[in-house]
C-alpha cells in the first residue's frame, strides 16, 4: 500500500530537467573532462563530450532532485581515470566506435594534442593536430601525413608540415577549435 501511495506522489512531481539544472551540469561535465595540463584543453573529442551530454544531465538532475549531490565526498575530486573509463565504456557502444581501429593503433585526430619526436630534433615537443592528409603511394595504399601547429594569440599557426605517423604520440588532450 505504501509503494502506491510513494509512486503516485513521484508521478505528480515528475518535471523536466530545468535549464539551471543543465548549467550546474554542464559546469560539472566541463570540469570532469577538462585537461589537467591545459585548462583550454579536454581529454576526449568534444564531439564525443557533446554525445554523452544528455547522459550526463540525466544523471546530475536526478542526483541533485535526490539529494545525492550533497557533500558526502565535498572537496574530493573523482579520478580522471574513473571518468575516462565510464566515457570509453559509453562511447564504446556508439557503431561509429566499433568499426574504429584499435586506439593505440589509431593516429591522431584534427585538434588532438601530440607529442613530436620525428627527424626535425629542433621542433621536438607538444603541438596540436591541424590537419590530417591523406597520400595515394605508388602501390596503390594510401598514407596519412600530419600538419601540427600551435595556437598564438588565439591563432593557428603551423609549425610542422606532412608528418609521419610514427613520428607522433597521440595524448589524451583535445581542443575545440581556435
Amino acid at each position: 500500500m505504501e509503494n502506491t501511495r510513494i509512486h503516485a506522489e513521484a508521478a505528480e512531481s515528475e518535471a523536466r530537467i530545468s535549464e539551471a539544472e543543465k548549467e550546474q551540469a554542464a559546469y560539472a561535465l566541463a570540469e570532469l573532462v577538462r585537461s589537467p595540463s591545459d585548462p583550454d584543453a579536454l581529454i576526449m573529442p568534444g564531439a564525443d563530450v557533446e554525445a554523452i551530454r544528455p547522459v550526463f544531465e540525466l544523471g546530475w538532475a536526478m542526483g541533485v532532485r535526490h539529494g545525492h549531490t550533497g557533500p558526502a565526498l565535498a572537496g574530493v575530486p573523482v579520478d580522471r581515470g574513473t571518468v575516462a573509463r565510464a566515457f570509453v565504456l559509453l562511447l564504446s557502444e556508439r557503431p561509429a566506435a566499433r568499426t574504429a581501429p584499435d586506439l593505440p593503433d589509431a593516429g591522431p585526430v584534427v585538434w588532438q594534442r601530440v607529442r613530436y619526436h620525428g627527424s626535425l630534433r629542433s621542433r621536438h615537443g607538444l603541438y596540436w593536430t591541424g590537419a590530417v592528409h591523406q597520400y595515394a603511394l605508388e602501390s596503390g595504399a594510401t598514407e596519412l601525413r600530419y600538419d601540427l601547429c600551435e595556437v598564438r594569440d588565439d591563432r593557428l599557426e603551423k609549425v610542422v608540415s606532412r608528418v609521419r605517423r610514427q613520428s607522433l604520440t597521440p595524448l589524451p588532450e583535445y581542443r575545440s577549435g581556435v
